[in-house]
């Protein structure tokens, strides 16, 4: 295995509360992985954020998402920390 993470169940809850109220359902969450999934099978990182942007319509530059992304896969528990509230996730380190 890749990796032991939150279950769908734990990382729904997460994001949920992360937002102060229910934005997302389990059913919703493996719909947008399995998506992310397939994008990422066609056109690797690039696309999975791409796609991400499209369904969750983020208002958000794609560098900044680009960054965050680096900044995740060298250190995954800076991930869990945004998601449980212990770090607050950056904006705006990119210029145009």
């Amino acid at each position: 295995m890749a990796g032991e993470g939150p279950s769908v169940k734990q990382l729904t809850e997460m994001i949920n509360s992360m937002m102060g109220q229910r934005v997302l359902t389990e059913q919703q969450l493996n719909q947008i992985l399995a998506g992310a999934k397939r994008a990422n099978e066609r056109g690797g990182m690039g696309a999975v954020l791409d796609y991400l942007m499209k369904v969750t319509q983020a208002d958000v530059e794609k560098g900044e998402l680009q960054d965050f992304a680096q900044d995740i896969k060298r250190n995954p528990q800076l991930g869990m920390d945004f998601l449980q509230g212990k770090r607050r996730i950056p904006r705006g380190r990119r210029k145009k």
